[in-house]
Formats: C-alpha cells, structure tokens, sequence
C-alpha cells in the first residue's frame, strides 16, 4: 500500500505550484482529480518556456506538473458545474488549490466557507505573499515573489553584473514540496481527531525560509552581492579548469588545508604565514583563491575531479541542466527517467522528491495528461451521474 492509498485530493490550480503539489501527492497513491476551467489550465499552452515540444498527443512541459491525474472541466460560472465541484469535495480528502481568495469566494470555494459543510476536508492553498498584510491578494509567481523579493536575484548575481537570470519552478517547486508535507501532516491529525484542517504555503514565506542563511549574512552586515574574491575562505569556492569548466571546491574544515595544499602539489602555502593559521587563512581570501586560480588552470576540470576524489576531499563539479538527465547516481536513484509518447516524443521527467520503502522508484507510473476534460465522464458517473445527465451538462456547457 502507498503512503496516500485512499486520499482523494482534488486540484483547482493552474501554472506550476499547485499542480505540482497535487502531482507528488499522486505518486505517493493519492486518487488525484484536477479540475480545469472550459478553457483549461494556463500552462497547457506555455511549452516554449523550456523549448518542450507540444503536439497533438504530448505535452512534456504540462505533464512535467500533472502527471498520473484524472482531468475534468467544470463551468464553475453556472449553478449545475458548481453543483458538480460540491459533490467531488464531498468525496475528497483534500482540496489544493492556489486560486486567489477574491477568486475563490464567488466560488464559495474558501476555507471559511467550506470549513462547515466539509469538517474533514483539508483546505490547501499555495498563496504568494501570505495571508495576511497589505499585499497578500497581489499577484504572486514563482520570478516576482520567490526570486525578487526575497534576495535571491539581486544577491546571489555576481557583483557588478546583472540580476541572476533565473530558470522557472525552482520558488514554486520549493512550495510544492512544503505544501505536499504540510498536507500529510494535516491528514495525520484529521486520523486522529477526526477534523480537517487549513494548510498554506506562500512563495514569500518558502522564499524566506529557504534562503534564511542568507538572510543571517544580510541582517549581520555581509555586503551583497559579491564576487569570487569576497567569498567565506578560499577552500570554499568555485574554479575553473584549462578547459573552460567549473568546479567547487568545498574543503571546509580547516584541519585538512596541509592535506589538500599537498595533494594539489603546493605543499608550500600551508606553512606560509599568510595562510598557516586559520585567521590568516580566512583574512587573506581574496589572495588565496587568486593564487588557487592560476593553479586550477593549469588542468582540466576532469583532472582535478579524479585527483580530488582519489583522496576524499569534498568538491563536484558544477553540472549543466542539459547533462543532469544522463548522470548515472542520477539515473541508479531513478530522480529522472526517460519517456517517449505515442507519437514518438520524447522527453525526461523528475519523479517525486521522497522516496517510500512501499514505492519502487523505478516503477512509479508516468500517466500522461490528455484533452482537457478527459476524464468528465468516468468521473461525473462516480458522483451519481447519467449518461443522460452528463450529456444535458456538456450540451448545456456546464462541462467540458
């Protein structure tokens, strides 16, 4: 059995957090039900964001989100689709959704309003800035909240260039897993008292906790951003190699610098009293790493991973995202996996986060997502409908 066997979770959410905390929830064995408006999730229609292609048949980009789901399409504008909402949520578990509360109370679709007609249900929304506070019904997304508002983009750029340029899903991605925990935890306790719950997670609140290191350095007075030479000691840093690639080097205990200063061959720089006692070491960084650099580059990257290794010194390689797919501890841990769709597509995929003794990670379903509203009819006649019945909606334009 699962981890989530038996959990119905219904998603009323678009773009990537919401999605994707539902998808994790159905590849821990939760019966996932997303619903979509007529006109469909956003994301189904953004597959040039990572050059994914999209056809007929395949959609990587959106599947990536919404895997191993069922698909309705309810007009949530007319009395008969929210009638069809009601009735799922009254055979769900859970509710995930990251609809703003302004859009959710037409609905009647808010905690506050649900908590009474569905004591067990647990209510989870992904919000952008919080609850509460000025700004809390401002539109929020994973660039806007996750990266520029916390310091992420600003202070992680190297000094004197541009803001970071950042790749999507990283702040929403980070939501998701906080989300699909906090569910669980909730779920726990409904076994226990019987009483669903309210869980949200917002991009400004993962944001925060996630960098809260960096945050400790700005509140101490760390002058951000900075550079190579501004960095915390010399053995903590990246290089670069005589073929162009980056390492990093993460020789953190100072206890071993003799040792590292010998296996690189420059045995001398540990006894020099610029660098032999770790407050020198840690002063006199920025001439340290720029003597490590004209060392570094005297070898290629690959020579310095094997001779590194061969001693145990901590440091890796700094991977491209085009390569990370084919890294074998990648693939023996079944973190990616290839797929190709009936029309020949092909694509990667990232399983879960979490791996489950119950759940053999090389063998999670990959369930692709099809037409918007796929799954109308087998779900509706789960709930008491008709052939009759569903035919009136979908003539009615009540479904999809």
């Amino acid at each position: 059995m699962k981890p989530m066997e038996g959990i119905k979770v219904v998603e009323l959410s678009t773009m990537l957090a919401g999605p994707m905390t539902a998808r994790i929830l159905a590849e821990w064995g939760a019966d996932v039900i997303k619903v979509e408006s007529m006109n469909g999730d956003a994301w189904r229609k953004q597959a040039g964001t990572t050059l994914s292609p999209c056809t007929k048949d395949a959609n990587p980009n959106f599947d990536m989100q919404n895997l191993n789901k069922r698909f309705v399409s309810l007009n949530m504008r007319t009395p008969e689709g929210s009638e069809a909402m009601m009735k799922l949520l009254a055979t769900a578990d859970v509710l995930v959704t990251n609809y703003r509360v302004q859009a959710l109370e037409p609905m009647g679709l808010t905690y506050e309003q649900l908590k009474e007609k569905f004591p067990r249900l647990i209510h989870a929304s992904v919000l952008g800035y919080g609850e509460k506070g000025p700004e809390k019904d401002r539109p929020g997304y994973d660039y806007t909240v996750f990266f520029s508002r916390t310091g992420l983009m600003a202070d992680l750029a190297p000094a004197g260039g541009p803001p970071l340029v950042p790749v999507g899903g990283i702040g929403d991605h980070s939501v998701a897993v906080a989300l699909s925990g906090g569910i669980a935890a909730a779920l726990y306790k409904r076994s226990v008292t019987g009483k669903g719950d309210k869980v949200d997670v917002s991009l400004l609140q993962a944001g925060t906790f996630i960098l809260c290191t960096g945050l400790l350095n700005g509140f101490n007075g760390r002058k951000l951003p900075r550079d190579r030479y501004d960095c915390g000691h010399a053995g903590s840093n990246t290089y670069q190699g005589s073929d162009g690639e980056w390492f990093y080097l993460a020789v953190i205990d100072y206890r071993r610098f003799p040792e590292f200063c010998e296996v690189i061959g420059m045995p001398e720089i540990a006894t020099d009293p610029r660098f032999s006692t770790s407050e020198a070491y840690y002063k006199n960084r920025e001439e340290l790493t720029k003597i490590f650099d004209k060392k570094f580059m005297e070898q290629p990257v690959s020579y310095w991973h094997e001779l590194l290794d061969k001693h145990d010194l901590p440091h890796e390689i700094l991977y491209h995202f085009k390569d990370v797919p084919y890294d074998p501890q990648v693939q023996a841990n079944h973190y990616t996996y290839f797929h190709e769709y009936s029309d020949g597509t092909k694509t990667v995929f990232a399983n879960g986060p979490v791996h489950f003794g119950s759940i053999d990670p090389a063998a999670i379903p990959c369930n692709t997502s099809g037409p918007i509203g796929c799954d109308n009819n087998e779900v509706l006649k789960e709930l008491g409908y008709t052939d009759d019945d569903i035919k009136a909606m979908r003539e009615a334009g009540n479904i999809k």
